[in-house]
């Protein structure tokens, strides 16, 4: 009869705790979190200033190329005489190539006029280009600030998708331990019902006469004990839950998670294949924002090196300017024309070695910070994906060694229900049960945590979490 009645209690304490914990109700997954992160988070607020950020600079380098107004006028007036009156008033054009087109309209009065600023009574339309013929024919501040700007936006992009795939990691991680400390606290709330009811019968059982008040005593004191641990898991879960709302803090209209649960997560970890492997590393330099931030980087650096390089040659600016007679230009192509030179160089060109000197400083020592940032993202790619493994290979070997203890506990439960066990045996059956479920819970997590840290460091955890 015994043996039948082992059978019964083993069956029955097995299902006692053996009981899923995936049956958590579904309130809040992680991407649900990821999305109330994005719409309250200040540091993505500031993310989305990025591409604005990238706009103004291109407007700004545009604005170089904007048509100029300008004017002046002067006069001397003296012993009651009109000495001279100049004026002149017109726009300045700049154009690709450097190239400026002027257009201008002048006036010049008085007694004491010098003979070469004479005009005609009712004043001169000009109309005039000035070409550069060596420095800065291919490259010049303006097309070097243009080209610049548009790097900007690739630039300022890869800024944007920094900032939030470092988000994204911590907002991925306080996640996963906040579900974590939620799983525990079910584990031992879990085990602390099982001490409440063994109490309850074990009294029952003294009081009957069959059980001496020892035991009443030590099945009391493991109810305690369980207690304990109860509100230490319940404590850990409630300061998991404030890391969460302080990190939604920042927005004004962050709705507080302290009175939500989290999604427990049901999905098979799943290890990454030597081919994913191959492929995730193939790829890393077109999927991480931080390679690209640098690639920008150098090519704007490489814009800088151009210009100063453009400083070695002379200036040599010609201009030609068409006279008009008043308002009429119908005689520009005959004898009504000024045109001129200009011609300037360094001698020793000490500033412009120096200047292309240090740009190219900069480009090599960008270079470096480009190949080590390879080399730390490969190194933290290859440790998260071991990670990732690993804890796949010790949940598959937890998961038996949770139901072998399950099978244990019970078993000891049904024997110590037939008197042939102690309260002593049951409670080291389920400080290795609980150890053995905590464990497994933190290995989800660290799997979970491991899985996000390898989509960060190939820059796609926010894609997949949107």
């Amino acid at each position: 009869m015994r043996p039948i009645i082992l059978i019964i209690g083993f069956l029955l304490y097995q299902n006692i705790y053996a009981q899923s914990l995936d049956s958590v109700p579904n309130t809040l997954t992680i991407k649900d979190f990821w999305q109330q992160v994005k719409a309250v988070h200040p540091s993505v607020k500031q993310a989305r200033n990025y591409p604005r950020m990238a706009a103004a600079e291109l407007l700004s380098a545009k604005g170089g190329f904007d048509p100029k107004l300008y004017g002046n006028y002067e006069q001397k007036y003296f012993d009651k005489k009109n000495y001279f009156s100049i004026g002149e008033y017109g726009v300045k054009v700049p154009t690709w190539y450097g190239i400026e087109v002027k257009g201008s309209y002048n006036t010049t009065r008085g007694v004491f006029l010098n003979p070469e600023d004479k005009l005609p009574t009712q004043g001169q339309a000009l109309v005039g280009v000035s070409l550069p013929l060596l420095q800065g024919l291919w490259i010049d501040e303006r097309r070097a600030n243009l080209f610049k700007a548009r790097q900007s936006a690739g630039f300022y992009q890869s800024e944007q998708a920094i900032l939030l795939n470092d988000i994204a990691i911590e907002a991925t991680k306080l996640y996963w331990k906040w579900l974590f400390y939620y799983q525990q606290s079910l584990i031992i709330k879990q085990i602390l019902t099982v001490s409440e009811q063994r109490f309850a019968a074990t009294k029952a059982t003294f009081e009957q006469g069959d059980r001496m008040a020892m035991d009443t005593l030590e099945a009391f004191i493991q109810v305690q004990d369980r207690q304990y641990q109860y509100n230490e898991a319940v404590l850990d879960y409630q300061n998991a839950t404030t890391q969460l709302n302080i990190f939604l803090s920042g927005g004004k209209n962050a709705q507080p998670i302290a009175n939500v649960l989290p999604a427990s997560n049901t999905a098979p970890p799943l290890s990454i294949s030597t081919m994913q492997k191959d492929i995730i590393f193939q790829n890393l330099a077109q999927t991480q924002p931080a390679i690209r931030l640098y690639q920008y980087k150098l090519a704007q650096l490489d814009i800088d090196r151009r210009l100063k390089q453009e400083k070695f040659k002379p200036k040599l600016n010609f201009n030609y300017n068409f006279l008009g007679n008043g308002f009429q230009l119908s005689n520009i192509f005959n004898d009504n024309y000024k045109w001129g030179l200009t011609f300037s160089t360094s001698t020793l060109f000490r500033v412009e070695r120096g200047d292309v000197q240090l740009a190219k400083i900069k480009i090599e020592n960008t270079q470096l910070q480009l190949e080590q940032k390879i080399q730390d993202l490969n190194n933290k790619l290859q440790q998260y994906i071991n990670e990732c493994n690993q804890s796949v290979q010790q949940i598959a070997l937890y998961q038996d060694m949770v139901k072998n203890y399950a099978q244990l506990l019970a078993l000891e439960n049904a024997r110590f229900n037939l008197g042939e066990s102690s309260l002593f045996l049951i409670n080291s059956r389920e400080l290795k049960y609980i150890e053995a479920q905590v464990k497994m819970a933190k290995l989800k997590m660290e799997y979970e945590v491991a899985k996000a840290s390898v989509a960060w460091v190939t820059g796609n955890l926010v894609s997949n979490l949107e």
